[in-house]
C-alpha cells in the first residue's frame, strides 16, 4: 500500500501490479504511517504467531520458568501477544505455556 492509497501486489517471481485503491480520511500527514501499518499487518500477525508458538516449546518454557528475573515480565509479554493474536485472528489460543499439538512450528 502506498501513501496515496494505491494497493499493489508483488508476487514472488512476478511483476508488480496495482490491485486496488483505498481512500483515506483524516490528516494527510498520517497517510504514510497508516499505509505502512496496513501493508505489514499480515506479516506482523504471522511473525507474532510464530513467536508465540516458539516460546511455547517445552525447552523454551523451561528456560523462561527457570530464570525468576525474567519470568514475570516474560509471562506478561507473552500474554499480551496471545491477546493481540486472538484479536487479530479471531481464534482462541491456549494460555501460555500450553500449545495446540495439532499446529506445527513453522520452519
Amino acid at each position: 500500500m502506498k501513501s496515496n492509497g494505491e494497493l499493489w501486489s508483488y508476487p514472488r517471481g512476478g511483476a508488480p501490479a496495482q490491485v486496488g485503491q483505498m481512500y483515506w480520511s483524516g490528516k494527510h500527514e498520517d497517510r504514510a504511517g497508516n499505509a505502512r501499518l496496513v501493508s505489514f499487518a499480515a506479516d506482523l500477525s504471522e511473525d507474532l504467531q510464530e513467536m508465540y508458538h516458539l516460546v511455547s516449546q517445552p525447552s523454551v518454557v523451561a528456560a523462561i520458568k527457570a530464570d525468576q528475573r525474567i519470568y514475570g515480565k516474560a509471562r506478561l509479554i507473552i500474554e499480551n501477544a496471545r491477546q493481540t493474536l486472538e484479536q487479530a485472528t479471531g481464534e482462541k489460543l491456549p494460555e501460555w505455556p500450553h500449545i495446540d499439538p495439532t499446529k506445527s512450528l513453522a520452519s
